[in-house]
């Protein structure tokens, strides 16, 4: 599955030609509304990855990865790795709401994180770090941007129907029409996800829901 391949077949189902710079500039926003819209309706295990952050001394806050998208919310997601003295000490992620709510910020203490949250783009540890740590972070990143017909579609191959199903409703909600009269509704959609959400736990390892045709209910464990 290639951009040039969806582009093509976008083309022939809106009855639109290469030189219609329009449609290629709305067939590059409906593709990457596609992407976006398909990684924010759940946990993907092909969208789970891992990389390092390092903490700097006395400072609270670290940059997250430039494509994160989404915490992986396990115990072990974020895990010490320098220095060698705290290697596979663990930092325990919660919600910036209990963070406060809870009193588990001083503000002065410095140590060894233990604890964070995210807000925005930051990591926020406590207690303030007294060292240079590595992290390791596990999470779930953002699809790769859409800039042209050479760049790589981040959605596998196999989930490919659903990616064309949403790149032509976005198409269809910015007004084309389609020359065999094809319709593609939330409910479509929302079928093909399901089925594509059962694949994707048994390929990747992605989060197990609880899946029918119109909700998720995340199972507790």
């Amino acid at each position: 599955m290639s951009v040039q391949s969806l582009f093509t077949s976008a083309m022939y189902k809106f009855g639109q030609s290469p030189d219609n710079q329009r449609f290629s500039d709305d067939f590059l926003s409906a593709i990457n509304d596609a992407q976006n819209e398909i990684a924010n309706r759940r946990r993907w295990g092909f969208l789970k990855t891992s990389s390092t952050v390092t903490a700097t001394i006395s400072t609270r806050t670290v940059s997250l990865p430039a494509a994160f998208g989404k915490p992986y919310d396990h115990r072990g997601a974020l895990r010490i790795t320098s220095p060698a003295a705290n290697l596979g000490d663990t930092i325990e992620l919660i919600p910036m709401d209990s963070w406060y709510n809870d009193n588990y910020e001083d503000g002065s203490t410095t140590g060894t994180p233990s604890m964070a949250y995210i807000m925005g783009d930051l990591l926020y540890l406590s207690p303030i770090p007294d060292a240079a740590y590595v992290i390791a972070m596990i999470y779930y990143k953002r699809p790769t941007a859409i800039a042209d017909t050479s760049t790589a579609i981040t959605i596998p191959a196999a989930y490919e129907l659903l990616l064309k199903k949403c790149v032509y409703r976005s198409l269809q909600d910015n007004g084309y029409s389609s020359i065999t009269e094809l319709q593609v509704s939330d409910n479509d959609i929302e079928k093909i996800i399901n089925s594509c959400a059962r694949d994707d736990i048994a390929k990747y390892g992605g989060a197990t829901f609880n899946l029918n045709s119109s909700t998720y209910v995340s199972r507790t464990i």
